[in-house]
């Protein structure tokens, strides 16, 4: 039994369909090669689309503005870190200022000296006399006030004073136990000095003291010691 039954159809001896286009050519369909695949138009490369393409641009175009920026950018900071180190090196020394202050050195002060010339003062050979009278009183008045002429009694001190240096010029300073007296202005005979208080006179010698009222003697006390200047 043949088909299709009436023994029609295309199909040739063995029961295959015939087809004089499709298998003029070994059996096989246009469009297959020899080792029974397909063969036609090849197939599209995915590398072929436009929006890969545009995208490998871009990426080109990033690396590359990365690598220049990179370029750019390091000459720059190696620029700055020389001229960092350029600047500290050449950065003008601090000026440090020490202000030393010199203690000046002392002046020795200038000595005056005064020269003060001490009179010629003798000593008195009364005892308990120095150069103005007696140390106990009398004595004469002003520090630079000389006796000279001591004389003591067994009552009686006396001491006739030079006002400072004005020879001539004298005052007499008695002490009895009745008492002090002071006369201005005595006056030297010889080796007598008198003074006077009114009608009294007092005469200072060398060998006694003795006090006249009048024409009439109150005392007459001879000298125990007597010293004069001369």
């Amino acid at each position: 039994m043949t088909y299709p039954p009436d023994g029609s159809g295309g199909y040739g001896p063995g029961g295959y369909p015939q087809n004089p286009d499709p298998y003029s050519q070994g059996g096989y369909q246009p469009g297959y090669g020899p080792a029974g695949y397909p063969q036609g138009p090849p197939p599209r490369s995915p590398w072929s689309s436009p929006a890969v393409l545009v995208a490998i641009v871009a990426g080109v175009l990033l690396v590359a503005v990365g690598v220049l920026a990179a370029f750019l950018l390091i000459p720059a900071d190696d620029d700055s870190e020389e001229k960092s180190a350029a600047s500290s090196t050449q950065a003008t020394p601090e000026t440090v200022t020490n202000t030393v202050t010199q203690t000046p050195a002392p002046v020795n002060p200038t000595t005056t000296t005064t020269t003060t010339t001490v009179p010629n003062r003798p000593l008195p050979t009364v005892p308990g006399a120095d150069w103005q009278g007696f140390t106990s009183g009398p004595r004469c008045n002003a520090a630079d006030d000389p006796a000279v002429a001591i004389g003591m009694t067994s009552r009686s001190r006396v001491v006739i004073c030079q006002v400072g240096n004005q020879t001539g010029r004298w005052y007499y300073k008695g002490a009895a136990p009745n008492g002090t007296i002071e006369l201005q202005y005595p006056t030297l005979t010889g080796d007598t000095f008198e003074a006077r208080n009114g009608s009294v006179r007092y005469l200072v010698s060398p060998s006694s003291l003795t006090i006249v009222d009048g024409g009439r003697v109150l005392s007459d006390e001879p000298m125990i010691a007597y010293w004069s200047r001369g």
